[in-house]
C-alpha cells in the first residue's frame, strides 16, 4: 500500500496520538470509544455527506439526526430516536398526548390511516400501531394513534424515570432541519431536529377504520454459555445459601388464572410452544410435583424475560451465576449486592451503575441465566401449570429496560430434543423411522418463520433449505444429508414433535393431542352448566331424528376407548363424565313426552307459543325457494312444541307428497 495512502495515513497518526495523549486508558475502552465513533461516522454517511470537509461546516449532532422518519418497504412511517431530548418528546407524546407531530414532506390525506413504528435504542424498545392523521400544516403532521396497549404502556412508562434522567438541561430548541430528496433545506422551530429519508415513497391511506396493533420487534441476545455451563456444572456441589442483592419480586395476579392444567410427561413443553407460537404476554406459575417448588415465567410477546422462583434459592440468581462463571469477582458482586439492597433496585441494575459490567454482558449474563432455568422447567414431569394473561397481572410486571432480555423457549426446547433425538441408539432410530421412510417431511408455511428463528446453526438449517424443502421422501433425506444419521435423525423429529415439521400421510401427533383435549375441555365445562339439549348440541325445538343424529356424533366423538393411552388421566375422568351426561340427556329427549315435558319446564310459556309463528314464515320463505327439506324441518319443529297445530298438519302432509313424488309443486295452491 502507497505511504501516500490517505486512509493508512490516518491510521498512523489515530494510533501515535492514542500512544501519546491517552496512554492510561485502557485498550477495551479505546476499543469501545472508537467503535462509538464508527457508528456516528456511518450516519454521517448515510445523511448524505461525501467527505469530512461537509462536516466540519456544519453541527456534528444535527448530521447525527437524533429523531429519523423513514418510509418502509410497506409504507409505514418508521419514527426513530436517538437522543435524549428527541427520545423525551416522543414518549411524552405517546404516553399524555395520544397523538405524534411528525414533519413530512407529503403528507397523506386528513383522515387516513397510516402504521407508525416507533424505535428507542437507547432503551432496546420498539413498538407499532397505526394511528389516523388529523392534522396537516406546514408546522407537521399530527397523527391520532389508536388506545396504547397496555404492554406498551407499561414498557414506556418503565423506561420513562431513565428518559427524563438523560434530558440534558434545558436550551432553546434548534431549527428544525428537513432534508428533501432535492437536497434543499428549511427551518422549521415546532421541532427538534429531523432527518426525512425515501420521500419519494407516497404514503396512502390504509383505509379509514383500521385501528390495528402490531408485535414488537425483538432484538434477541445470544446466552453466555459459560455462565449457562459453569451453573449446570457446579449446582448440585457447590450449594449455598449466600443470597446477593433484593430477591425477585413475586407477581401478585389480579384475577384468577385463565388456564389451569396438571402436567403430565412432556406437558409443560408443549404449554409453552402454543404462548410462544401465539406471541402470549402474560406470566406462567409452575409447580413442581415432586419438590412443591412454585417458578413463575413471565413472557412478552411470546419471549421469557424473566423466571423467578419460591422458595428463593441462591444457586438460580444471576450473582451467583456470574461469580461462577468468572464474570465478577468475590468483591464486585458484595459491592453490587450492598448497592442494590441500599437503593432497593435489581443486581443487574447495580452491576450497571456501578460500571462493573457494560450493558451487552448483563444481558448476555440474564439470557445465560432464563436459558439455564427454561432448561430446568422444561424437565417438569409432574404438577400444575396455571397461565395468565396480560389483563390478569398488575401494570408493569415485566422487568423494565434496557436491560430486559428476550429468550426465545423454541430454541431451548430445540435444543433439548435435538440432544435427546441423538443419542437414540440406532436400532432404536431405525425401528420409529420405519413408518415414516416413504412420507415426506415438510415445513408449513406458516411456520417457516418460526423455523428460521428456532434453528441457530448453519448446517441444520442447510438441511431444511437445500433437502427437506425439496419435497423429499425420508429415506431421501437420510441419504442426501451432509450431517450423521443421529443428527439428521434428530432434526427431523425435533421439529416435527415441536410442531415445526410434519408428514404430509399424517397429522402431527402433537396437534391431534392438543385439539382432541382442547375439545374434551370446552364440552367438559359446558356439560355440567348447560340444559340437556345443550349436551347434545341440538336446539330446543328438536325432533326425534335431531335429537339421535346429534347423539350418536357425540358417543363416537367422546367414546372414552378412543381417548389416546399418553394424555393425563385428567382427561380421561373428563371423558368418562361427559358421556355420563350426554346418556342422562339422551335419556330424556330420546322419546317425544319426556322430551315435551322437560321442554315446557326449562322453556318460558310466552317464548313458546312465539317460536310457533317463527318457524311457521321460515317454511313458507323455503317453500318460495323450493327448498323442501328446510320447509319440512320447520314445520316438524311446529309439531314438536304443539302437536295439535292444525296448519302445521296439513302443511306437513302436502310437503311430504311433494318429497315423495306423490305430488307435483305447481299444484300448491297460493295458501299453501
Amino acid at each position: 500500500m502507497s505511504q501516500d495512502d490517505p486512509k493508512q495515513s490516518l491510521s498512523d497518526k489515530i494510533r501515535r496520538m492514542l500512544a501519546r495523549e491517552f496512554e492510561s486508558l485502557p485498550p477495551d475502552a479505546v476499543a469501545g470509544v472508537l467503535a462509538s465513533l464508527a457508528s456516528e461516522l456511518v450516519m454521517l454517511s448515510e445523511a448524505g455527506l461525501s467527505n469530512m470537509s461537509e462536516v466540519e461546516n456544519q453541527d456534528w449532532n444535527r448530521a447525527l439526526a437524533p429523531l429519523r422518519i423513514g418510509i418502509g418497504s410497506d409504507n409505514a412511517v418508521e419514527v426513530e430516536a436517538t437522543g435524549p431530548r428527541e427520545v423525551h418528546d416522543i414518549m411524552n407524546q405517546l404516553l399524555n398526548v395520544g397523538a405524534v407531530m411528525l414533519q413530512l414532506e407529503k403528507p397523506p390525506a386528513l383522515n387516513s390511516s397510516i402504521t407508525v413504528r416507533f424505535s428507542f435504542p437507547p432503551h432496546h424498545l420498539n413498538m407499532a400501531c397505526t394511528g389516523r392523521v388529523v392534522h396537516s400544516s406546514p408546522k407537521g403532521t399530527a397523527i391520532e394513534l389508536g388506545q396504547l396497549g397496555r404492554e406498551d404502556r407499561a414498557a414506556i412508562e418503565s423506561v420513562w424515570p431513565d428518559a427524563q434522567n438523560r434530558l440534558p438541561p434545558a436550551e432553546p430548541l434548534p431549527p428544525i432541519d428537513v432534508v428533501p430528496n432535492a437536497g434543499q433545506r428549511t427551518s422549521q422551530s415546532a421541532m427538534p431536529p429531523v432527518r426525512v429519508e425515501n420521500q419519494s415513497v407516497p404514503i396512502p391511506g390504509i383505509g379509514p377504520k383500521t385501528l390495528q396493533r402490531f408485535k414488537r420487534r425483538i432484538d434477541l441476545t445470544d446466552p453466555d454459555v459459560k455462565v449457562i455451563s459453569s451453573t449446570h456444572l457446579g449446582l448440585k456441589a457447590l450449594a449455598t445459601r449466600e443470597f446477593y442483592g433484593p430477591e425477585l419480586p413475586v407477581v401478585q395476579p389480579t384475577s384468577e388464572a385463565d388456564r389451569v392444567e396438571e402436567l403430565a410427561d412432556d406437558r409443560i413443553v408443549d404449554v409453552l410452544l402454543q404462548l410462544s407460537q401465539s406471541g402470549h404476554t402474560g406470566m406462567v406459575e409452575v409447580r413442581d410435583g415432586e419438590t412443591g417448588i412454585t417458578r413463575q415465567i413471565l413472557i412478552d410477546g411470546g419471549f421469557v424475560v424473566e423466571l423467578s422462583r419460591q422458595p428463593r434459592m441462591a444457586d438460580e440468581e444471576l450473582g451467583l451465576m456470574l461469580l461462577r462463571a468468572d464474570r465478577i469477582t468475590k468483591q464486585q458482586l458484595a459491592m453490587a449486592a450492598a448497592h442494590a439492597d441500599e437503593l432497593q433496585c435489581s443486581l443487574e441494575r447495580s452491576l450497571l451503575d456501578l460500571g462493573i459490567l457494560d450493558p451487552d454482558r448483563i444481558r448476555h449474563a440474564i439470557a445465560g441465566r432464563l436459558t439455564y432455568l427454561i432448561r430446568e422447567v422444561i424437565n417438569f414431569r409432574s404438577g400444575q401449570v396455571q397461565v395468565f394473561d396480560a389483563h390478569s397481572l398488575p401494570t408493569g410486571f415485566l422487568p423494565p429496560p434496557p436491560l430486559r432480555v428476550h429468550v426465545a423457549t423454541e430454541r431451548v426446547i430445540y435444543r433439548k430434543f435435538f440432544e435427546h433425538f441423538k443419542q437414540i441408539p440406532l436400532k432404536e432410530r431405525e425401528s420409529h423411522m420405519e413408518g415414516y421412510l416413504d412420507a415426506y417431511p415438510e415445513i408449513p408455511a406458516e411456520e417457516r418463520e418460526r423455523v428460521d428463528s428456532t434453528l441457530t446453526e448453519g448446517n441444520h438449517l442447510n438441511l431444511i433449505e437445500r433437502v427437506i424443502s425439496g419435497r423429499k421422501r425420508l429415506r431421501e433425506v437420510f441419504t442426501e444429508s451432509t450431517l450423521p444419521h443421529a443428527e439428521t435423525y434428530a432434526v427431523v423429529h425435533t421439529l416435527h414433535r415441536m410442531g415445526l415439521l410434519r408428514f404430509d400421510r399424517s397429522l402431527h401427533q402433537t396437534v391431534v393431542r392438543e385439539r382432541f383435549r382442547e375439545n374434551v375441555t370446552v364440552k367438559y365445562l359446558s356439560v355440567h352448566k348447560a340444559s340437556y339439549f345443550e349436551v347434545l348440541n341440538v336446539h330446543w325445538s328438536s325432533y326425534d331424528e335431531v335429537v339421535v343424529k346429534a347423539y350418536e356424533e357425540l358417543k363416537i366423538q367422546f367414546d372414552p376407548a378412543a381417548v389416546p393411552e399418553h394424555l393425563e388421566s385428567e382427561v380421561h375422568q373428563r371423558v368418562l363424565e361427559i358421556r355420563d351426561r350426554v346418556e342422562s340427556a339422551f335419556q330424556v329427549l330420546s322419546s317425544r313426552e319426556p322430551r315435551h315435558a322437560y321442554r315446557k319446564r326449562i322453556m318460558p310459556e310466552y317464548k313458546l307459543a312465539h317460536a310457533i309463528p317463527l318457524f311457521m314464515k321460515q317454511s313458507e320463505l323455503a317453500e318460495k325457494r323450493r327448498n323442501w327439506p328446510e320447509s319440512l324441518d320447520a314445520i316438524r319443529r311446529v309439531l314438536e312444541i304443539d302437536p295439535g297445530q292444525k296448519d302445521a298438519k296439513f302443511r306437513i302432509q302436502r310437503l311430504d307428497d311433494i318429497i315423495s313424488n306423490r305430488l307435483s309443486p305447481d299444484a300448491l295452491d297460493s295458501n299453501f
